[in-house]
């Protein structure tokens, strides 16, 4: 037996996980305001949670193509950070299974001190405690799988053409990532990771100006991983840029969070500036994704062919 474990900032299965997703972002510093706000808009949403059912889903799909190519068993289990189930229980369960291998993988392409680093530590120090034998791998970042690559660049390209024609070759891309707390040094590797995946894309379209840019930050004199991308909309207008497209990078499974932030938020803004905007489509459980998905995994595996 094997088990694919795919870690979740939170994968919603139900409204009723909702309260305590907010209440655990924030802890002791979560208001009664705050956590019905985050019900509202996920009640707004209409539909179950994006970035709940399609974890799911990739890791259905991801399964299917283990089990073909390992000619083994294995299953998956979902590991969140802020609902059930938890990181930890999920590490105590896939102790107590015995299993002979467990592969662990984040859905967003970069490392970082609070996300993907993080959730590997915590799942190792749990799972170890009830299994010395077992095989663990942990797969790294996935930003540099040259199928995943192609996979983004084929969205920046959709979206480039749905910009009117005269408009394309003065076309600008913002990349967008959530923002981080701390300092720039603090965030060195996930920088560079984000810089290296915004050239390539940038570069397969043969775009020489684009712009790195975050959300979510806190305003100064908090620090945060800046600039904004609210802030960099404004400097476009000022040089008169005529249209821009949103590539987001990091969270590229839908979820509610950057739904707002650039679907309405950024995108609206864009618009009020009088620039024609438009968003990459997010990845989801599109096969290419999960095709690239399935590459990577095979890597980290070390299976022969794909090395």
């Amino acid at each position: 037996m094997n088990i694919l474990v795919l870690f979740s900032y939170g994968s919603l299965q139900s409204l009723d996980d909702v309260p305590g997703f907010y209440s655990d972002i924030l802890g002791s510093h979560a208001t009664e305001e705050y956590i019905e706000n985050g019900v509202k808009l996920y009640e707004s949403h209409g539909m179950p949670d994006p970035l709940g059912i399609y974890t799911n889903r990739i890791g259905v799909g991801l399964i299917k193509l283990l089990r073909e190519e390992t000619g083994e068993d294995w299953i998956m289990c979902i590991a969140n950070h802020h609902v059930n189930p938890t990181i930890e229980e999920v590490a105590a369960k896939c102790g107590a299974i015995r299993p002979k291998r467990v592969l662990t993988t984040g859905l967003i392409p970069f490392d970082s001190l609070t996300g993907n680093i993080s959730y590997r530590k915590k799942f190792e120090k749990l799972f170890r405690k009830d299994n010395r034998d077992a095989q663990l791998i942990h797969a790294g970042a996935f930003y540099k799988n040259k199928l995943f690559i192609k996979t983004m660049t084929r969205r920046a390209q959709e979206a480039l053409i749905w910009i009117p024609e005269v408009l394309r070759d003065e076309a600008t891309i913002i990349f967008t990532a959530h923002s981080m707390p701390g300092t720039t040094k603090a965030h060195e590797e996930f920088i560079r990771q984000y810089e290296f995946l915004a050239y390539q894309i940038a570069k397969s379209l043969d775009i020489e100006t684009y712009h790195i840019a975050y959300r979510s930050g806190s305003p100064p004199p908090e620090r945060w991983l800046r600039p904004d991308v609210m802030d960099v909309l404004d400097q476009l207008r000022q040089q008169n840029v005529p249209s821009v497209i949103f590539i987001e990078a990091l969270s590229i499974i839908e979820n509610l969070e950057a739904i707002q932030e650039i679907t309405h938020h950024a995108l609206n803004k864009a618009r009020r500036l009088q620039m024609k905007a438009v968003q990459t489509d997010y990845l989801n459980d599109s096969f290419d994704f999960v095709e690239a998905m399935a590459n990577h995994l095979f890597k980290e595996l070390k299976i022969p062919k794909y090395l």
